[in-house]
């Protein structure tokens, strides 16, 4: 959790010039291919970590469902796989982060708008996978009893109003969602170290 708590606070560092919309014409997109990035190989460092620690996360909210179910593997499986995907999709963003940084000085405006086509409709289909974990966690949370209840449905209401948004890209709608599933997560880490049993 530390380590996405700090991944969103350097995020504006990333780059000196205002990230385009979805939908910006190609001249605007190259000139941000093209700004100092300097600092943006280290927050895909940071990044990274923060993939491994969200996997983590993952793994122990699926234990947590398997040792509070009643004998059915299912919901905590389908919990592993939907992180898994997820943390696939974010490494992929990741990596075009990287392979930008190394093109820039002879990327040109044709180049830039591939770039960002593919690194927005990735992300963008991440939302999809981001959907999924929070509707499987959720549904596991409520079926196993592993969260409080008030966790349980707001991943199934959360992960509901990310996918409606998948269907509007353009529309600054998606925010709210994408937020609250961070939310989400410190809430849940917050829940599970509350809970996690004590030793002597």
């Amino acid at each position: 959790m530390a380590s996405l708590v700090i991944l969103i606070l350097l995020m504006p560092l990333t780059n000196a010039v205002q990230e385009p919309a979805f939908d910006a014409p190609s001249q605007a997109l190259l000139t941000y291919a093209k700004a100092d990035q300097a600092p943006s190989s280290k927050i895909a460092f940071v990044g990274m970590l923060g993939l491994f620690g969200f996997l983590m996360f993952a793994v122990t909210l699926a234990v947590r469902f398997r040792d509070a179910g009643h004998g059915s593997s299912v919901p905590w499986i389908l919990v592993i796989v939907a992180a898994t995907v997820m943390v696939v999709m974010w490494m992929a963003l990741v990596g075009l982060t990287i392979g930008g940084e190394l093109r820039r000085r002879d990327i040109d405006a044709t180049g830039a708008s591939v770039y960002f086509g593919v690194d927005n409709g990735i992300f963008v289909a991440s939302w999809y996978a981001v959907a999924g974990f929070l509707a499987t966690a959720g549904a596991a949370a409520l079926w196993s009893r592993g969260l409080p209840i008030w966790l349980g449905w707001s991943a199934v209401v959360i992960g509901a109003a990310l996918f409606t948004a998948s269907a509007f890209p353009l529309k600054p709608f998606w925010y709210f969602p994408y937020l609250l599933f961070y939310v989400w997560v410190a809430a849940a880490s917050i829940a599970l170290l509350r809970s996690a049993p004590r030793t002597a």
